[in-house]
């Protein structure tokens, strides 16, 4: 049931792109969301929305509008969580989806007293049908969770974004980059300098003998000063992915698992190539990440 425009004002929305192989199976258009919340989906027939992503038959554009806001800042946070909501609903689904914007949040707020605002797009297929009571009960499972992740919700946002739009990618390489890229995005490294204090000296040492060696060219010089000074007092990016991992799932093999994957990424980025089956490493890796966003947000896989 739509809510009073002069009570609640404001509302947000995002935009879903569903190219063709995945189709919303909606009997109606506007759902009650529960607690005086609306959500309504609008077809999105612009030509702007037409030249987003490439188009394949079939495909639809859905602006995802929630109402029911006094304030522009409660329909902002409640953007973002649904942002958010239908990531989780994609991972949880196992289908990808791509948010697209270019500002700073995956969502545009809007006051219904005053007309449209600016938009912002989500993009997803997958092969199945998605009946709207899946849908609505999805989205409603995390909208209304009041668990708060110990992961910093911008981190976690980013990641559940890159990792979905992983899944458009064209070609496996790619895919797999992106995928270890989500990850990566999950860790916060560790502050070292407690524990560095105790051989400062020692680096204040090794730093000036790297400074009056001679057979050191200036520029590697320079690095390896910068390397000290900046890696020696921080945690390494593979180790604080690596907690990350064991952290949140519960099989011990994800060590190897991580070490074979992030090594290949490795290989990728910086020689070009790899012997590894990066597909099959996507694939194993793909399921790993999702049951850390499960263990992130508390709430269980579908699929």
């Amino acid at each position: 049931m739509q809510t009073n425009e002069n009570d609640f004002p404001y509302g947000t929305y995002i935009t879903i792109f569903l190219n063709g192989t995945i189709q919303f199976d909606l009997d109606k258009f506007d759902y009650d969301l529960g607690d005086k919340l609306c959500l309504q989906f609008v077809e999105n027939k612009s030509t702007a929305s037409e030249f987003i992503e490439v188009n394949y038959p079939g495909s639809k554009v859905w602006d995802v509008k929630l109402t029911g806001f006094k304030t522009a800042c409660a329909a902002e946070k409640a953007g973002i969580k649904l942002a958010e909501s239908f990531l989780w609903y994609s991972v949880s689904k196992n289908f990808p989806m791509r948010l697209i914007y270019h500002k700073s949040l995956p969502c545009t707020v809007f006051d219904r007293t005053k007309g449209p605002s600016l938009e912002c797009f989500g993009f997803g297929h997958s092969t199945q049908t998605e009946k709207a009571t899946d849908i609505i009960d999805g989205i409603k499972e995390s909208f209304f969770s009041t668990h708060e992740p110990e992961i910093d919700k911008e981190r976690l946002i980013l990641s559940m974004e890159i990792f979905t739009a992983s899944q458009l990618e064209i070609t496996n390489r790619a895919r797999f980059i992106s995928l270890i890229t989500s990850l990566e995005a999950l860790s916060l490294q560790k502050d070292y300098k407690e524990y560095t204090e105790h051989v400062k000296d020692k680096i204040v040492g090794l730093i000036e003998a790297i400074k009056n060696e001679a057979n050191i060219p200036e520029k590697i010089r320079c690095s390896l000063i910068g390397k000290i000074k900046g890696e020696m007092s921080i945690e390494s990016v593979r180790q604080a992915i690596l907690d990350v991992v064991l952290k949140n799932t519960s099989d011990t093999s994800n060590k190897k698992l991580f070490d074979e994957a992030y090594n290949a990424r490795s290989q990728l980025v910086h020689d070009g190539r790899t012997e590894k089956n990066v597909e099959e490493l996507y694939r194993k890796m793909s399921s790993t990440i999702r049951e850390i966003y499960s263990s992130c947000l508390k709430l269980e896989l579908k699929k």
